[in-house]
């Protein structure tokens, strides 16, 4: 299966709880884009318009590989003319609060699954109908992932450990893949020149890394400021990223424990396990996004999974208020441990016009905020080939 070969592959639409106040201080607008992330292109409307990225602010974060609609807020009216192709601008009135993800209702996604194989054509009926019957584990999938864990360790790991070096050492020092070639360059050089921040300084190109070695030269072993002059966004994505990883473990150890019949794959987060049928406990289940203020009393079910994991990571809730650090935090929270997709439509399939010999289905369906569609199309073509192969193509 191949997901994402082109922007109209993958539509997202956000549904919005929003009506617009006319006494509003905050401009209002529909973002349509295509193969960009939100913050990237919150990014260039700021550039286009000569504000602040703190001036913009989204209800949500959707997938960078796709075509999406959503909703954000702007402190000053923008250009109707975006300067780039990939953005469209929809004013559609004023708030009296920038926009927060508590007006995100949920969001509607049509995909198209390309190159599937006889074998993943086989078992979609089946497993449609178990999907709609028993649920689907609500993983966090590769989006969450990309670029933070990057093979060289979490972020917010290190943070946990209390290793701050570390945790600046993984931004500014640790390249991968998707990054720019600027930022290659930059973190490369970081990589030749760490600890001598006058040299690296000297050879960066401008961007926000290189105003940290700036900071860096000023107050050596500042480490701890050095990390919270990272911007916000970026922050809160280091920490999301490690709870997330934490939820899809214990989730993971828990299905496979209370499941007799149940499978796993595999994505960025480890191996993630699925259930097939229908589990009255888990059906009502709620799982924490751990912080230090987690209780897990208030999870008996889960507790000794969280423990396990918590165990296997070498760290302890404590260590999760992150000592040292005043603008970081891990907020506790919970999160549905299965996700029930509603409106499911899957249309017949059709011949493939991109992979000769292969066939493409098309999918509807809405999910909860901060659900993943991606998981959705994994849980379709469950059983279709080995665990160690159900990557889900070439999902990002």
């Amino acid at each position: 299966m191949k997901l994402k070969t082109r922007p109209e592959d993958f539509i997202v639409e956000e549904s919005a709880d929003f009506t617009p106040d006319p006494a509003g201080a905050h401009f209002v607008y529909e973002l349509t884009k295509r193969s960009l992330a939100t913050l990237e292109a919150l990014s260039i409307l700021a550039k286009r318009n000569k504000l602040r990225a703190s001036d913009l602010s989204a209800a949500g974060l959707k997938d960078k590989h796709g075509l999406t609609r959503q909703l954000f807020s702007s402190a000053r009216p923008l250009k109707s003319d975006t300067g780039d192709e990939r953005l469209e601008l929809r004013f559609v009135g004023k708030a009296r609060a920038a926009l927060t993800a508590a007006i995100i209702l949920g969001n509607r996604f049509r995909i198209a699954m390309r190159n599937l194989s006889p074998a993943e054509l086989a078992v979609l009926p089946a497993n449609a109908s178990e999907m709609q019957r028993a649920g689907v584990p609500n993983y966090y999938d590769n989006q969450r992932f990309g670029g933070i864990a990057h093979g060289q360790g979490f972020i917010a790991k290190a943070l946990a450990r209390g290793d701050f070096e570390e945790a600046v050492r993984l931004h500014l020092a640790a390249p991968h893949r998707k990054q720019s070639m600027r930022d290659k360059t930059n973190r490369r050089l970081a990589i030749e020149h760490w600890g001598d921040w006058a040299v690296l300084h000297d050879q960066m190109t401008r961007s926000p890394e290189r105003a940290l070695v700036a900071y860096l030269q000023e107050h050596p072993g500042g480490w701890a400021g050095c990390f919270e002059r990272i911007t916000p966004a970026l922050r809160t994505l280091f920490v999301a990223a490690y709870q997330s990883f934490l939820f899809n473990r214990v989730l993971t150890r828990l299905i496979a424990a209370s499941c007799p019949e149940h499978e796993v794959l595999r994505n960025r987060s480890g191996e993630i396990a699925f259930h097939r049928a229908d589990h009255e406990t888990l059906r009502e289940l709620e799982l924490p996004l751990l912080g230090p203020s987690t209780r897990l009393a208030e999870f008996p079910a889960a507790a000794p999974h969280i423990e396990a994991v918590l165990a296997e990571e070498g760290i302890t809730l404590a260590q999760l208020k992150l000592e040292g650090l005043q603008r970081t935090r891990f907020k506790a929270a919970s999160r549905r441990a299965l996700m029930f997709p509603a409106n499911f439509a899957m249309e017949p399939a059709q011949p493939d016009e991109l992979n000769e010999g292969r066939a493409k289905v098309q999918v509807s369906f809405e999910l909860p905020r901060g659900s993943f569609a991606t998981i959705i199309t994994r849980r379709l073509v469950l059983g279709s080939q080995p665990p160690a192969d159900q990557s889900g193509g070439s999902e990002s």
